[in-house]
């Protein structure tokens, strides 16, 4: 027996096999006892209604695909319970009495009726409407368990991958480019201007505090992304200079729906990002609401040299709508650059 290995018998359709087969004979063998209790039992005949019980344990196996396909577990469960009791009763008293009626016919002397023929059937159909009983109750709830356990496994991959793109979203924002960026502009403020320089220690304290804070939650109101979108671009203004205008124009009811933190930040970044500032090419940044959406627009300057838009932050954005709602966002690249995010109420 070397050449059964322990992967062939882990194999799915061979735990099947090696399940139906036992569980098949077992209740063609208690069949047989059950009728023949009191009689005399013949040793072929209780193979032969053994492997009729296997065919029976088959029949069950293979109809359940065609019966889930007709009612569904998870939409009527109580009726597909009902449907496979009945099914698999009148399924297995159609190949019983069937096999038996020609058996009876080709052995005259045969001994599997050795009472009264109607009180036989009487028995063989109990016993098979007991065994549809047990069998489609614990198929159910093997069902149950197997569907729980995948919903729940689901739930936990989702979560983790929700928690790796904003993992993700925070490495963007806590870079070491942009803190180090951050602290030559300090630097160049305190030997110019000590309030401005508070002003921006503030800024970038609320900004990193924000993330800090919010980057594990799936979703935040529009108004405090709002609030660390304004003390982002204070940022980027104090060091690229007035070049950058964040127009907001939204109602009250969107600043209290919900969004995926640093989206709104990371739209801005990707603008400052790929856009050139200046006195000639001023960016102007425009969030506002259309159609249930949020739209994020920007106008397009001379991009920046050796800047080669990935898409990432946008690939991060999708991803993670894709896991909290039905609805995607839509990118115009055109003359502009616009973004619509659907509004999470």
């Amino acid at each position: 027996m070397k050449w059964i290995s322990k992967d062939f018998l882990y194999q799915p359709h061979v735990r099947k096999h090696l399940l139906l087969i036992p569980i098949g004979f077992l209740l063609g063998y208690l069949g047989y006892g059950f009728i023949h209790f009191n009689g005399f039992q013949n040793t072929w005949e209780l193979l032969y209604t053994a492997i009729l019980g296997i065919c029976i344990a088959y029949t069950a196996y293979f109809s359940n695909s065609a019966i889930n396909t007709m009612i569904p577990w998870r939409q009527q469960p109580g009726l597909r319970l009902l449907a496979g009791i009945l099914i698999h009763t009148l399924l297995s008293a159609v190949l019983v009495y069937g096999t038996l009626w020609g058996y009876e016919r080709l052995y005259s002397e045969s001994s599997l009726f050795v009472e009264d023929t109607n009180d036989v059937l009487i028995k063989i159909g109990i016993l098979l409407f007991c065994a549809a009983l047990v069998y489609n109750v614990i198929y159910f709830a093997i069902y149950s368990y197997y569907h729980y356990s995948k919903g729940q496994l689901l739930a936990l991959q989702l979560k983790r991958k929700q928690t790796q793109l904003q993992l993700n979203a925070l490495k963007s924002q806590l870079s070491p480019h942009f803190l180090f960026n951050s602290m030559n502009t300090l630097s160049s403020l305190f030997q110019k201007d000590t309030e401005k320089a508070e002003t921006f220690i503030r800024a970038l304290g609320n900004s990193y505090e924000y993330v800090l804070n919010k980057y594990d939650d799936p979703l935040v109101t529009v108004g405090e992304e709002l609030t660390f979108v304004n003390s982002y671009c204070f940022l980027i203004r104090t060091r690229f200079g007035e070049y950058l205008t964040l127009d907001l124009n939204l109602p009250a009811q969107v600043l209290e729906s919900k969004i995926p933190p640093l989206t709104l930040q990371m739209l801005v970044e990707n603008a400052v990002k790929h856009n050139v500032m200046g006195p000639s090419s001023p960016l102007t940044l425009t969030i506002g609401a259309d159609t249930g959406k949020i739209t994020v627009t920007n106008n397009k300057t001379a991009k920046r040299p050796k800047m080669e838009s990935l898409r990432i932050g946008l690939r991060n954005i999708a991803s993670r709508y894709e896991l909290l709602t039905d609805k995607t966002i839509e990118v115009t690249d055109t003359d502009i650059f616009k973004v619509q995010l659907p509004i999470i109420t």
